[in-house]
């Protein structure tokens, strides 16, 4: 086991954790998860802090989740078997004990007998059988079931070729959880830091009432309650005393505000009505990137475009091709964004450790799988029977109602239209309409964005084979999909790197999708908030927090 858990230490990256709130950042050392906490004074004055997302969650339920705006919310929420700690690696939350046979496919997962849920029940094994079946569930339609299709059967219950009872999950006992893989996974400990490795409880998710609607119903396991629910304002979360490790819990609230424009939510900073603010503009980072209340984070994400690959005239990949290198990335990225985001001429992001080289990144070993070339992309849309744009047809270009994603669009807009002779009419849809109208197909072009879960590039590409297109791009390659089941089956990390960067090759050579930049985190923290953390999955953790 300690050589197990060793491997993927290599691997990990560690977050950021502001100290000091200085934009330098201090990491403890490895396996260290308690962050200092001031004297305590006599003050009983609540402990608060106002946090911003630009909207609501899309789901409370995290057996549903496959959104990074929900994951953060969920994250303070809920904890599953591990957690990543402040120095990045995964660590046992709710697990005790971790056994591994030989074989590296076979996990016996210990729970500890003073895990509870936040009415003061047991957290049992029987809950995280159910849960992780449930995402499997195909009825359920859960965004999030790839996640476990590392699971034995997993997949395979997913379409239906199997039953429940045939999933790698079991739960002996209450504190006791068999786990069975397809295929040995060095980063599975990573994976179960994920959402959709999180329990919910049956009784409660099968109740009369809709359980993620009301605190009253909501149950959680974390080091937050959901207190109050004011739709479309804030959430408003509490400390869990019933939570595994409540007595390093330092805040009593964490109120979560809505504040859709980053311009809102920097007056809302500047104005000292919220003490971390995630959404940062050009003019904040103009305002605050040499002050100590602004900081960075790496985070494993892309900012990206799905082509409708069922759609003309994004049916044939020239005319994919000729729209992504068309523009200019570092034009949109430095004059539009005002920002130091690095441009994207592959789909893995920086931040990702390579398999081979681990003291070197993928993106920097692997290299760039493509180059804008204004002339290229003019012969390539002739070749396709679109010469100058001629004979195009409607171009419906979704994107959603931010200033940043319309200026995006705006700029693309113009690319296009001097560069190739198109036009493109752009739609813009708030979030929650967005991702219907996505999955519906009803788009030529439309922005998408991606964050991964691990520590290996399985978790970028893995969102482009065939079980997975169904709802964006719609897009298959069996070549693609071999190389990456191949990668699920062996250990050898030479070939699984040569494999990753076939994949990646094929993908940009296609082209379904059109990578623009690499995610980067920049937030600000007020002077008095201390520990808050961001780890490269790019969620922000208020479990270590503190006032000062």
């Amino acid at each position: 086991m300690k050589k197990f858990v060793s491997l993927i230490g290599k691997l990990a990256l560690a977050a950021t954790v502001i100290a000091g709130c200085s934009s330098t950042s201090s990491t403890p050392s490895p396996g260290t998860s308690e962050t200092p906490a001031p004297e305590a004074s006599g003050d009983q004055k609540e402990k608060k802090i106002i946090y911003a997302l630009p909207d609501e969650p899309e789901t409370l339920d995290p057996t549903m989740n496959s959104y990074s705006r929900s994951s953060i919310v969920l994250q303070n929420l809920f904890r599953g078997l591990y957690k990543i700690d402040q120095s990045g690696l995964p660590v046992p939350a709710l697990a005790k004990e971790t056994i591994v046979d030989e074989t590296a496919t076979k996990y016996t997962f210990k729970l500890d007998p003073n895990a509870k849920w936040s009415d003061g029940q047991p957290v049992t094994a029987h809950d995280f059988e159910y849960s992780w079946k449930r995402v499997l569930n195909k009825d359920l339609g859960s965004g999030a079931a790839f996640d476990l299709y590392y699971l034995k059967n997993g997949l395979a219950y997913n379409e239906g070729k199997v039953s429940a009872d045939e999933v790698g999950v079991k739960a002996v006992d209450d504190l006791t959880l068999e786990v069975e893989l397809e295929n040995p996974t060095t980063y599975f400990l990573n994976l179960l830091c994920a959402t959709s490795y999180y329990p919910v409880r049956k009784d409660v998710v099968e109740g009369t009432d809709v359980w993620t609607k009301s605190p009253e119903t909501y149950l959680s396991t974390g080091p937050f309650t959901l207190a109050e629910i004011h739709p479309k304002q804030k959430y408003v979360l509490k400390k869990n005393p019933n939570y595994l490790d409540a007595d390093k819990v330092q805040i009593d609230t964490l109120e979560i505000v809505f504040i859709e424009s980053p311009e809102g939510e920097l007056a809302a900073y500047t104005n000292g009505e919220i003490d971390v603010s995630d959404n940062v503009s050009s003019e904040a980072t103009a305002q605050y990137k040499d002050t100590p209340e602004y900081a960075t984070a790496a985070r494993i994400g892309t900012y990206y475009f799905d082509f409708n690959t069922t759609r003309k005239p994004f049916d044939d990949p020239r005319v994919r091709k000729a729209f992504a290198i068309a523009i200019d990335r570092k034009a949109i990225v430095e004059n539009v964004l005002q920002a130091t985001y690095k441009v994207a001429y592959g789909f893995v992001p920086y931040g990702m450790p390579h398999l081979v080289d681990t003291d070197k990144q993928y993106r920097d070993v692997v290299g760039d799988l493509f180059k804008e070339d204004i002339e290229e992309a003019k012969r390539l849309l002739a070749e396709a029977g679109y010469p100058n744009g001629q004979g195009m047809p409607e171009i419906q270009f979704l994107t959603m109602s931010s200033n940043t994603d319309k200026d995006i669009a705006q700029a693309l807009h113009s690319m296009w239209k001097e560069n190739l002779g198109v036009e493109v009419s752009i739609q813009t849809l708030e979030s929650k309409i967005y991702w219907d109208e996505l999955e519906m197909g009803n788009f030529s072009i439309a922005r998408n964005g991606w964050t991964g879960d691990y520590l290996d590039p399985m978790t970028n590409l893995a969102l482009f084979e065939t079980v997975n297109t169904a709802d964006d791009n719609r897009w298959s390659n069996a070549e693609y999909d071999r190389l990456l089941n191949e990668n699920r089956a062996i250990q050898d990390q030479v070939k699984r790197s040569e494999n990753y960067a076939k994949a990646e090759q094929i993908l940009m050579d296609e082209m379904p999708v059109f990578p623009l930049y690499f995610y980067q985190d920049d937030y600000l923290v007020k002077p008095h908030v201390k520990g808050v953390m961001k780890n490269y999955i790019g969620h922000t953790y208020f479990e270590y927090a503190y006032i000062e």
